[in-house]
C-alpha cells in the first residue's frame, strides 16, 4: 500500500472497527494487516503496539456517540419546548430518560462494536485511560447538561462526577440486560428498569437540599 501515514492510519482503524462487529476475539494484528494491504510492523510503527490501534478505534467509536448524544440533547430540549412539562423535576427527569434512551439505541446498533470495546477495556485494565480520552469527557458534559436544573452539583467538576456516575447507573443495566438489536422484550425491559432507575435518582436530587 503506497499511501500517506495519515491514510494508512485512518485504514487500519476502520479495518479494525469492521473486524470488531465480530467481537474482540475476532480483531488480530495479522488478519487487520492482511484486510488493510500492510504489514503487521506497520501497525506497531504507525500505533507503537496492537493495543494502540485498538485504543484508536475506541476513540472513534466514543466520537460516534457523542455526535449521537448532541443531536439528542438538541431533539431533547425541542420536545421539552412542546410538551411544557411545569416542574424542573420532570424536565430533568424527562431529559434523562431521552438521553438513556438514546444510548440503549446506540448499543442495539452497535452491540458488537460496542461490547468488543468494553471487552478490550476490562482485558486490558484501561479504566485509568478512558478518563483521558476527550470524547468522553464530552460525553460526562453532555449527560451533565441534563441536570442543569437540578439543585445540586452547579460546578463543573461536581457535575461532571455526577454525570460519570449516572452514566455508570445507565451503563450498568444495558449491559446487563440487554445485548441484541432484535432482542426487543429484552430491550422493552431495560427500558423500564432504566426509568425506575431514574425516577429514583432524581426524586432524591430534589428531596436534598441545594448547596448555598
Amino acid at each position: 500500500m503506497t499511501l500517506e501515514h495519515p491514510a494508512v492510519r485512518e485504514t487500519l482503524v476502520k479495518t479494525t472497527l469492521k473486524l470488531m462487529e465480530g467481537g474482540l476475539e475476532t480483531v488480530k494484528a495479522r488478519k487487520v494487516a492482511e484486510l488493510s494491504g500492510v504489514s503487521v510492523g506497520t501497525i506497531y510503527n504507525l500505533f507503537g503496539n496492537f493495543d494502540g490501534l485498538i485504543l484508536a478505534a475506541s476513540i472513534k467509536i466514543y466520537g460516534e456517540l457523542e455526535k449521537v448524544g448532541l443531536a439528542a440533547a438538541k431533539r431533547i430540549e425541542g420536545d421539552l419546548a412542546e410538551k411544557g412539562l411545569a416542574t424542573a423535576r420532570e424536565r430533568v427527569l424527562y431529559r434523562l430518560c431521552a438521553l438513556a434512551d438514546t444510548y440503549l439505541g446506540f448499543v442495539a446498533t452497535n452491540s458488537n462494536r460496542w461490547n468488543a470495546l468494553l471487552a478490550f477495556n476490562r482485558s486490558r485494565g484501561l479504566s485509568g485511560t478512558e478518563n483521558n480520552f476527550q470524547h468522553l469527557a464530552d460525553l460526562m458534559d453532555i449527560i451533565g447538561a441534563m441536570l442543569d436544573e437540578a439543585p445540586l452539583w452547579k460546578a463543573r467538576g461536581e457535575r461532571r462526577l455526577a454525570a460519570r456516575a449516572l452514566w455508570s447507573a445507565v451503563h450498568g443495566i444495558v449491559i446487563t440486560n440487554f445485548a441484541h438489536e432484535e432482542e426487543s422484550a429484552a430491550r422493552a425491559r431495560t427500558t423500564q428498569l432504566l426509568n425506575v432507575l431514574l425516577t429514583v435518582l432524581v426524586d432524591g436530587m430534589f428531596a436534598m437540599p441545594a448547596k448555598t
